[in-house]
């Protein structure tokens, strides 16, 4: 099979913003708020799309600088046109430019881990502690396997007929291995548990998550790919 690489993006400019914010948002922003940053803190998100989660915390923490990365054209440009005051650049969670290095008070990640396989961990890991200054944070929302097994995932869509082609984005590390990268590398790193608090229904694209009902959740999350999904928060300080 060929190398699969993370295609599924279009939908963030498709779709408009939800009127009411995301609760991984919310949960994020009730972590950065109890870290106690300054309120003229400098935010690195990576893996920003259209800027929906620095739209969020400029209005939270109106004090805060953003710079925004991510490695789509199109995403960059459609940030810039809906976020105007902050920064946004072209760049990969495994390549940050230079002028990234140690500036970050606090740096972000959303839905971003689980594009990298086992190969590009350390690396990942690396290139965010790089960009954040000593005693600065990092918040990575990730799904997570608590039973001491990685997963890494390939998929292939087939929608309308069509035949897709092969991609990431579901690989699914176990907290031990990040557990292994982190340990030498930072003060202190914690799992916090994030479980979604409203029904998500079924979407066109099969690739999406949405909620089922089962034996042990309410809402346990799901895809296309039969997966029972665990997300948590990665909380590092530098």
């Amino acid at each position: 099979m060929s190398h699969a690489s993370y295609r599924n993006h279009e939908h963030y400019i498709r779709e408009e913003w939800p009127t009411a914010p995301k609760q991984t948002f919310v949960a994020l922003a009730e972590q950065i708020a109890a870290a106690g940053l300054a309120e003229n803190a400098l935010l690195l998100d990576v893996g920003c799309a259209t800027g929906e989660l620095i739209h969020y915390l400029g209005r939270t923490f109106p004090g805060f600088s953003f710079t925004g990365v991510d490695v789509f054209d199109e995403l960059i440009d459609e940030a810039q046109r809906r976020v105007p005051e902050a920064r946004f650049l072209k760049a990969s969670g495994l390549e940050l430019p230079f002028s990234c290095a140690g500036v970050f008070d606090a740096v972000t990640a959303l839905g971003v881990l689980s594009i990298f396989d086992e190969t590009e961990l350390v690396r990942f890991w690396d290139q965010l502690l790089g960009a954040t200054r000593d005693g600065g944070w990092i918040w990575v929302l990730a799904p997570l396997n608590e039973y001491g097994v990685d997963c890494m995932i390939r998929h292939r869509k087939r929608v309308g007929g069509r035949v897709g082609d092969w991609e990431t984005g579901w690989n699914i590390h176990s907290q031990e291995s990040i557990a292994e990268v982190l340990e030498e590398r930072c003060r202190e790193f914690r799992f916090h548990p994030f479980r979604i608090g409203l029904d998500l229904p079924r979407r066109e694209d099969p690739v999406r998550t949405w909620t089922i009902r089962t034996e042990n959740s309410e809402r346990q999350l799901t895809n296309g790919m039969k997966l029972l999904v665990d997300h948590y928060i990665i909380e590092v300080q530098k």
